[in-house]
């Protein structure tokens, strides 16, 4: 018989709950501390995450001389909390509709595109107006600089400047956009009845990342491996929010780290991806000036400069965004990347498809980066002027295709 001074035992639900409950707990405690200790570990071995401020470029000092900047990084920053312009079929995403004292991205019957400054003069209300479509991704789009400011409204500026030369220029650059989504975008316009003077094309940057390094496939896009698992519903899709977690990424350092392959066949593979994305690159260009042959419009094509590449004397601040790089949890984008601007270099000396301009900046001794990518006012000037002097004089008085 129980004394009378014993309890009895909690009833069996009741102690699975609990043991339960404890065990969530735990796990979640487990999990805090992997991820503290992770954090300690990759800071001491690599230096802490670069802030939101410096990914954004706000530390550039490429923006030391504007006495504007904090108030245009502020918006920027409110820009690209928006979602990506949401899903739109084949091309996978657009550009979202902003309006902001420094940045606009302007709705129209054909979509929405970034606002772009054409400086025309007054004599231009009674001349035909030469009707240009620029192509490209978020460097051509302006990520990280005004409207004014563009590749796109610069350029604008330039060639206005010939007299009796009137030039309208739509910016279709869409931020991750490869030559890929960019000639699907192409083919949308035209089927939807609008014709374009001149098409310019604007790559090498996103073409390179999608096709040597992440996900090393040609014909891919950007984002491919996270979208498909979404896609595809695969466990990895569901954890996407794991992706950026310190242990996570230390994890991933570390496998690669045992995963090492032999250099010269990591090489190998890298130089033959750039094959393949010089290979897409260029039957991309084939397929423009196809249409360019039925609609009667000009191509032009250039490839796009980058910290990857070339001799451009590197401030401080560049080197940082080069070691940051490095120190990135899936190793270097820029050193693979090498390999397909080598590649882009020789076939544009060869065959004359398009112009590289990936040495442009050599001989610019200031900063000019804002990030990894995209440059600021004065880089994304010298690239608008480079253009303007590949093109030929007449460019915009025949409807030949080039």
């Amino acid at each position: 018989m129980p004394s009378a001074d014993s309890t009895p035992s909690p009833p069996l639900f009741q102690r699975f709950f609990a043991f339960i409950g404890y065990l969530i707990f735990s796990i979640i405690l487990a999990a805090a501390v992997l991820e503290l200790g992770a954090f300690g570990i990759w800071t001491l071995s690599h230096g802490a995450r670069p802030n939101r401020q410096e990914k954004l470029g706000s530390a550039s000092p490429a923006y030391a001389d504007f006495p504007w900047a904090a108030e245009f990084w502020k918006e920027e920053a409110q820009r690209r909390k928006l979602h990506n312009g949401g899903y739109v079929p084949f091309r996978i995403w657009g550009t979202p509709e902003f309006h902001g004292k420094y940045v606009n991205n302007d709705k129209y019957q054909f979509g929405v595109v970034r606002r772009n400054i054409d400086n025309l003069s007054a004599d231009c209300k009674n001349q035909p107006i030469t009707d240009i479509w620029m192509f490209g991704g978020s460097t051509l789009y302006g990520s990280g600089v005004p409207d004014w400011a563009t590749i796109s409204s610069l350029l604008a500026t330039e060639l206005n400047k010939t007299p009796k030369r009137c030039v309208a220029i739509t910016n279709f650059g869409t931020e991750a956009y490869n030559s890929n989504q960019e000639l699907l975008l192409l083919l949308e316009q035209l089927k939807a009845g609008r014709r374009p003077d001149v098409v310019i094309l604007y790559d090498g940057v996103n073409d390179s990342y999608t096709g040597v390094y992440q996900p090393g496939i040609a014909t891919a896009h950007m984002q491919y491996t996270q979208i498909s698992a979404r896609v595809e519903s695969k466990l990895v899709g569901k954890l996407e929010f794991l992706r950026h977690s310190y242990a996570l990424q230390l994890a991933r350092r570390l496998a690669l780290f045992k995963q090492k392959q032999d250099p010269k066949a990591m090489e190998a593979e890298t130089k033959l991806k750039a094959m393949q994305t010089l290979d897409n690159y260029e039957a991309n260009l084939r397929m423009v000036r196809a249409l360019a042959g039925i609609y009667h419009f000009q191509v032009y094509a250039f490839w796009q400069p980058s910290l990857a590449y070339g001799s451009k004397p590197i401030v401080p601040y560049e080197a940082e965004l080069i070691r940051v790089d490095t120190n990135s949890p899936d190793g270097s984008a820029l050193k693979p990347m090498r390999f397909a601007y080598q590649e882009a270099e020789r076939r544009a000396a060869a065959n004359s498809d398009f112009v590289f301009l990936g040495n442009i900046l050599d001989s610019e001794q200031e900063p000019l980066y804002l990030d990894e990518w995209h440059l600021g006012p004065k880089g994304n000037e010298l690239i608008a002027q480079a253009i303007a002097n590949k093109l030929p004089a007449n460019f915009a008085s025949s409807t030949s295709a080039q």
